[in-house]
């Protein structure tokens, strides 16, 4: 019992690091998760749309206001992974506290996530109808340009087990 308890803690931890990995390499790439200042940020994917001056400076404040929120969470995060890269370095494995560190990363992530769907659906209701449809398209396009680059060959998430 205590091995697949070890084990379950275990795939639970190396998700929870994969999925900071990821996030960190997008945050460094685009300044934050979702919340690009460069390349792939949110003006950057609204850009096609032929928005307005004003719908322009609303992105704006929205992208601020929400990236007001992200920071400290990012910092939370940043800590939070630096705990779990020490543990277990001199031997010792404290389960109880691998796993407060995960339930504390799994829930960051999980603040991150609904930031960025919030600042999303305030993004799109400014939109209008043929601009959402002209953001859906885009997008359609863009995940078929991921899905056929190089080294991706057509696999999925999760698949590569």
């Amino acid at each position: 019992m205590k091995k697949i308890i070890l084990g379950i803690v275990a795939v639970v931890v190396l998700a929870t690091g994969a999925i900071f990995v990821i996030g960190q390499k997008v945050a460094r790439h685009h300044g934050g998760p979702g919340f690009g200042k460069g390349h792939g940020g949110p003006m950057m994917a609204l850009r096609g749309l032929d928005m307005t001056d004003e719908q322009k400076a609303k992105v704006k404040e929205i992208m601020e206001a929400s990236r007001t929120n992200v920071e400290p969470l990012m910092q939370q995060m940043h800590a939070n992974h630096k705990q779990i890269a020490e543990l277990g370095v001199n031997g010792a494995f404290d389960q109880v506290k691998v796993e407060a560190l995960a339930a504390e990363q799994g829930n960051i992530t999980a603040k991150l996530i609904v930031e960025k769907e919030k600042a999303k659906a305030q993004v799109f209701a400014i939109l209008t109808d043929e601009q959402k449809a002209k953001a859906a398209e885009m997008r359609t396009k863009f995940e078929e340009r991921f899905k056929n680059r190089k080294g991706f060959e057509g696999k999925h998430r999760g698949e590569e087990f």
